[in-house]
């Protein structure tokens, strides 16, 4: 998988758990921030829960604090960490 695809995943993921939002969602880039996007904490869960069931994964609870745009969900997908 590479950075594209996991952008993908990103924005399907978001469509799921916010499908009336999916405009939003069309332009996805990895600079962009959680609060860009407007994502509540609750939402914002739910997409990584939804990530780590498709990947079959449990992202680690430490890196989870330091996940602030989508290219840091893009490492986790990709690294299992967010890269610093």
């Amino acid at each position: 998988m590479n950075e594209g695809q996991a952008l993908e995943m990103i924005k399907a993921a978001l469509v799921e758990v916010a499908g009336d939002r999916s405009d939003d969602f069309a332009d996805i880039r990895p600079a962009m921030t959680i609060e860009e996007l407007n994502l509540d904490s609750v939402t914002t869960m739910e997409m990584v829960g939804l990530l780590e069931e498709q990947l079959d994964t449990v992202f680690p609870d430490e890196e989870l604090p330091h996940v602030n745009t989508m290219a840091d969900i893009v490492s986790l997908i990709l690294h299992g960490k967010v890269r610093t």
